[in-house]
């Protein structure tokens, strides 16, 4: 009775954190230092996007982080090198075009049009709408890479788990390489499965197999061998662990369709250095920016990798110890 108290009372403190979590990260997204370029047309006078930058940058509560750029052509590069999330061009003729990349997280995009609807307004002035780096007809406001994502991560810690509570820890050296070996093996089906059934049955990613599969491997293989690891060294506590690491802070932090741009700090902050949101931003990267920002994942994806494989060297030191000092020789 009091074991079964105890672990219906461990669910419902993760049931809060659930709660807390998700509705702490998405019930009231503010924009902060959205970095942006402002271009002034031709004819228009000298140091007017300068002025106009500087304004922006004034706005109450920083919501954007202004620069100047020459013209719409430097515009672009900077959106395709991620320097930038979104561009105001004051135009000669009275009506200004903001410039989105709706890829980059459709809730910043969003967020830039209510902040321009209010700035122009108060000079009397209008604007349009330019998507330059607009999200797949068949990827509903960029969630499919999020979701990718969190089905990789969750096949990851699922599968450790599951080796962890019905199987053991692994008690040798010859245990630890099978089930890191068998971890990898479906780490690979997973990540080309899953890169498949996005590219080739969905076609929401069309085009990009290969390099998905990749990521999608390091994801499931990153998150499942941090816990192996962590099972390995404090046992069955690393469910809950990896529960709270990879879902209750892992996914809102990933963001969806949320930049980190509109997030609360906290979440901004470790959004991209945990496996869910890894995986999304890598998915963003390949997908629709030809590769530029994935070095942030792959680091990511290392660095779990590299702790997990540590977690499974410390425990098998730890166990090496137990068993010296349990010998009847060491007695």
């Amino acid at each position: 009775m009091r074991k079964m108290s105890l672990l219906a009372v461990a669910v419902l403190v993760l049931q809060l954190g659930f709660i807390l979590s998700y509705v702490s990260a998405f019930h009231q997204p503010t924009p902060h230092n959205i970095p942006i370029a402002v271009v002034a047309e031709a004819g228009l006078p000298e140091g007017l996007d300068q002025q106009t930058a500087d304004r922006l940058d004034a706005i109450d509560g920083t919501p954007l982080e202004t620069r100047t750029a020459v013209d719409t052509a430097e515009v672009r590069s900077l959106l395709r090198d991620r320097d930038i999330l979104g561009a105001y061009v004051i135009g000669a003729n009275g009506t200004d075009t903001l410039i989105t990349a709706s890829a980059a997280g459709s809730s910043v995009a969003t967020a830039l049009q209510s902040i321009f609807t209010e700035v122009d307004a108060a000079q009397g002035r209008q604007f349009v709408v330019r998507d330059e780096i607009p999200v797949g007809v068949h990827d509903n406001r960029g969630l499919s890479g999020f979701y990718l994502s969190v089905g990789w991560v969750v096949g990851g810690y699922l599968l450790a788990a599951a080796f962890g509570l019905l199987i053991g820890a692994p008690t040798s050296r010859r245990e630890t390489c099978m089930h890191v070996g068998i971890l990898a093996v479906y780490a690979i089906l997973s990540g080309a499965l899953g890169a498949f059934l996005t590219t080739h049955v969905l076609e929401t990613f069309a085009g990009h197999w290969f390099p998905l599969t990749l990521l999608g491997t390091g994801v499931v293989f990153a998150t499942g061998l941090f816990t192996m690891g962590l099972r390995a060294l404090i046992g069955v506590a690393a469910v809950p662990a990896a529960i709270v690491l990879f879902v209750i802070l892992g996914n809102p932090s990933a963001g969806g369709a949320f930049g980190s741009e509109v997030l609360p700090s906290l979440y901004a902050s470790i959004g991209r250095w945990i496996t869910p949101g890894i995986g999304t931003e890598g998915v963003r990267s390949i997908v629709y920016f030809s590769g530029t920002g994935v070095g942030q994942p792959a680091l990511g994806l290392a660095f779990y990798i590299v702790v997990g494989a540590a977690l499974l060297g410390a425990a098998a030191l730890v166990r090496r110890r137990h068993t010296a000092s349990a010998s009847p020789l060491s007695q």
